[in-house]
């Protein structure tokens, strides 16, 4: 009997250079007047591969029949010949989610290949490979108000930490901070939910009333940065 082991591996964002299935985009924005969104996927190589998509609220060890979220995904299975593409279509099912702010959730993208025809009938090991990337859901009394999130962020310095507050209604997502002399500061990107504070560890001595460089990723999935001085 033929046995197949399936490991996965995790992709953080829509493009790894292991993965041939790839999302056009780095995330998702779901305004609340939609009907529906669609993301288009892409097939980068020349063979077909088999694509399973869901969507959860943030357990990273999810799986489609874990996850509970008040969306429909379809096609959930599909298979995406090479060189070619296909959409997926996501939309909202009757649920409550707040009005005053956005809600995130995560769109996953299981990739998996097909075993190679020499391979077929021996027991083999399949490496899946998984991209998963953010789904923000807006409330409409949010629309052309991206801009703002920026606006209220503070940079609080306790010891060797940012205390990160966001005022906004938005989650911003900060790859990095950096000092004048474009020292990095971060170990790893953070997102900060709306209307609260995280507190993430720096890599160097902090000084109050410094101005520092708080690089941020926009709707489109682009750098942009942004001058904040500490308190």
């Amino acid at each position: 009997m033929q046995k197949t082991l399936l490991l996965v591996a995790l992709i953080l964002g829509s493009h790894s250079s292991w993965a041939n299935i790839v999302i056009n985009g780095t995330r998702v924005i779901y305004p609340e007047n939609n009907k529906e969104v669609v993301v288009q996927l892409i097939n980068n190589g020349d063979t077909p591969a088999l694509v399973q998509s869901w969507i959860d609220d943030g357990d990273i060890n999810s799986t489609p029949e874990t996850a509970h979220v008040p969306f429909m995904l379809s096609p959930p299975v599909v298979k995406v010949n090479g060189n070619n593409g296909q959409q997926l279509r996501i939309k909202k099912i009757e649920a409550k989610l707040p009005k005053d702010r956005e809600s995130v959730f995560f769109l996953n993208v299981l990739d998996i290949p097909p075993a190679p025809d020499h391979l077929k009938g021996v027991n083999t090991i399949q490496l899946a490979i998984k991209s998963r990337v953010k789904v923000f859901y807006r409330p409409a009394i949010l629309a052309g108000r991206q801009n703002e999130a920026m606006s209220g962020l503070k940079l609080i310095v306790e010891n060797n930490h940012f205390r990160i507050v966001n005022n906004s209604p938005f989650h911003i997502t900060i790859a990095n901070i950096e000092t004048s002399a474009k020292q990095k500061l971060l170990a790893e990107s953070v997102m900060v939910p709306p209307f609260t504070p995280i507190t993430t560890a720096a890599k160097t001595n902090l000084k109050r009333n410094q101005s520092y460089q708080v690089i941020y990723v926009d709707d489109l999935g682009a750098y942009k940065t942004r001058d904040v001085t500490s308190q």
